[in-house]
């Protein structure tokens, strides 16, 4: 039972991997256009300054992929 669910889960891992890897790069006008638009949100918000990079990088990343695009690492 063990080798069946071990398989099972490096199967479900290289599904996931694939599709990720599958995912076309955004282009960068539109990472620094939602770079922007997350920044307004953290202003608004009134985040303090040590929330706010992690908070950029999750908002892009949530955004990029509802338009369908790879996650990004960081927003250097």
């Amino acid at each position: 039972m063990t080798r069946i669910t071990f398989a099972t889960l490096l199967a479900s891992a290289s599904v996931v991997s694939f599709t990720a890897s599958a995912l076309p790069q955004a282009p960068e006008k539109d990472v620094a256009s939602l770079k922007q638009a997350c920044q307004q949100i953290a202003v608004e918000d009134q985040l303090p300054e040590s929330e706010v990079g992690a908070f950029l990088l999750d908002c892009v990343n949530d955004q990029l992929t509802e338009m369908g695009y790879q996650r990004i690492t960081s927003l250097d």
